[in-house]
């Protein structure tokens, strides 16, 4: 994947456009409701034709999954980019930890998109389900590597995937909904998972 130096101009305004689209439909549907709104009123109040709001989203889903794909790839990115380590576990919450308190989650943003999705709940669930399905491969392949082993004959690493995967999911459904720090958090579960090996 290329770094944002090593992208062209048009793919930096592209980008730019796209979430400025996300943002009207995120905004559209927190404040008249999923349900209400078409694509065609999302492309009105973005200034576009629906033809191309639909060219880059199919459907209105999209725009909900759009923004937590983008992330989950991210993250994944991040974890594969980790160098081996003899404690994989540890290495992957490190990174959690950098990633909270360097590059938090936007609350603003967090906000929105849990307004926006209130009346859909199964696109919800499959931005989940997607986030927890893409760092728990993510995490299994690095504790595989880390290992040395094949991890379809050792559940080490999918198991410290499926538990590190699950933390983090849990921390996002927390973040900004209750008085929970993510890092105290990592800090609590990080000897639990710590102790597979």
């Amino acid at each position: 994947m290329p770094n944002a130096e090593s992208r062209s101009g048009w793919d930096r305004r592209r980008d730019q456009r796209l979430s400025e689209y996300e943002w009207v439909a995120l905004d559209l549907f927190a404040t008249r409701g999923f349900r209400a709104v078409t694509i065609d009123e999302i492309a009105d109040a973005a200034g576009v034709s629906a033809r191309t709001m639909f060219r880059y989203f199919p459907t209105k889903e999209d725009f909900l999954l759009a923004q937590p794909r983008r992330n989950n790839a991210d993250f994944a990115r991040r974890i594969r980019e980790l160098p081996a380590s003899d404690e994989p576990a540890i290495a992957v919450i490190d990174l959690l930890r950098t990633m909270y308190s360097q590059l938090p989650p936007d609350l603003d943003t967090l906000d929105l998109w849990r307004r926006a999705a209130v009346e859909a709940p199964d696109v919800s669930a499959r931005a989940r389900g997607e986030r927890v399905q893409e760092l728990m491969d993510a995490i299994a392949d690095y504790c595989a590597r880390s290992f040395g082993v094949d991890p379809e004959l050792d559940a080490r690493p999918k198991l410290i995937g499926g538990s590190v995967a699950g933390l983090e999911l849990a921390l996002i459904e927390m973040y900004g909904r209750s008085d929970n720090r993510p890092l105290e958090l990592l800090d609590a579960a990080a000897p639990v998972i710590a102790q597979i090996r």
